[in-house]
């Protein structure tokens, strides 16, 4: 999946919502949350042959990033 791909998929409304969990749930500032998740998704992105669990992944990526684990 191309990077431009990727940015685009990380704005549908389904990854906006799960940024948005995210960023309450850790106390942490949208912008940051936005920043590590298209770079998690990005990386996951560009090897995956299926796309579907994409945002699960990238999901707990980012949570477990940002409670340090």
């Amino acid at each position: 999946m191309a990077a431009s791909t990727a940015r685009s998929f990380a704005n549908s409304r389904n990854h906006q919502t799960s940024k948005e969990a995210i960023a309450r749930e850790t106390d942490t500032a949208i912008d940051e949350v936005d920043k590590i998740y298209e770079q998690e998704l990005s990386e996951l992105a560009s090897d995956a042959k299926i796309t579907q669990y994409l945002g699960v992944l990238v999901t707990k990526r980012v949570r477990a990033k940002l409670r340090g684990h």
